[in-house]
């Protein structure tokens, strides 16, 4: 199935966490921050949530809100999605060894019968 495009990622997430912290940072708060750059404040929260995606015109009105470079929302990011990707390793090998050990204990009549609505002495 094709990913929709306009769906948010963990790119997304990453800068709206970068974006929140300097905004704190400078004590601004989102109503500040939103005002600044013409949009409200409940779009501050989505952005910073990473809910919505953060378009260029819109992240070039942040850089110049808080005097910083574009790249400064960037900083960080590569070995993020690397921890990211080794975590996401990490579980899905925990997940498979849980499977392969429990797998031959289980019996499927067993769980059928625990799970039944319908017990018969």
């Amino acid at each position: 199935m094709k990913k929709d495009v306009r769906t948010a990622t963990e790119v997304d997430v990453f800068v709206g966490a970068k974006l929140k912290a300097l905004r704190k940072s400078v004590k601004l708060s989102q109503t500040d921050l939103a005002n600044k750059v013409g949009i409200t404040f409940q779009q501050i929260q989505k952005y910073e949530r990473g809910v919505n995606r953060i378009g260029a015109s819109r992240l070039w009105g942040f850089c110049q809100a808080l005097n910083v470079k574009p790249g400064y929302f960037f900083e960080g990011l590569e070995a993020h999605l690397e921890q990211d990707s080794s975590d996401l390793s990490n579980a899905e090998t925990i997940i498979n060894t849980v499977q392969q050990k429990i797998a031959p204990v289980v019996n499927t009549s067993n769980v059928v019968e625990m799970v039944s609505p319908e017990q018969t002495p």
